[in-house]
């Protein structure tokens, strides 16, 4: 078995329909997973009798610098890039929301909010009306609006200049 074997990344080199986001990220996970390697295999090189224990602390450092510097410039890029995500999503979200939102619920919100204020000592900013009586003023619109429906229409007569209109029209 090749010494290189071990070393290898459990996750999968070929590239597939992942996505470019899943693939940035396992870049950049492999890349310090490789890091750590190589620096770990530089403080047990330290331990070899004739190593230069402070060539070595330094390579680590040069290292590290690195490291930090390409991961700095990548998530620069990705927060842009999840922020703008993050946006587009949160509108998704919101117009689903707003899509199975009983438009009613504002007035549950606003009786809890009521209550909150009572509890702080605050005056009420709104007076609530009890559900019954919202429920019979419904009712009585309801009615009113049947009635409606079923009153006979009353048919208008025409206005007497229309009539001498059309008379003129005909006599020319």
């Amino acid at each position: 078995m090749p010494a290189s074997e071990g070393l290898r990344s459990p996750i999968p080199m070929q590239v597939s329909a992942r996505s470019t986001k899943l693939r940035i990220y396992e870049s950049l996970f492999q890349f310090n997973q490789s890091i750590d390697q190589v620096i770990s295999l530089l403080r047990k090189m330290e331990s070899f009798r004739f190593a230069d224990r402070e060539e070595l602390r330094s390579f680590i450092v040069e290292i590290e610098v690195v490291r930090c510097d390409l991961n700095a410039d990548f998530v620069e890029h990705l927060v842009d890039s999840e922020r703008f995500d993050e946006g587009r999503f949160a509108k998704e979200r919101h117009d689903y929301e707003k899509q199975w939102r009983d438009p009613d619920d504002v007035y549950i919100e606003v009786e809890r909010r009521e209550e909150e204020r009572k509890k702080q000592g605050l005056p009420p900013r709104l007076g609530i009306v009890p559900h019954s009586v919202v429920a019979k003023e419904e009712e009585r619109w309801e009615l009113e609006q049947e009635r409606m429906k079923h009153r006979p229409k009353k048919r208008r007569k025409a206005p007497v200049q229309a009539k001498h209109k059309g008379q003129e029209k005909n006599r020319g």
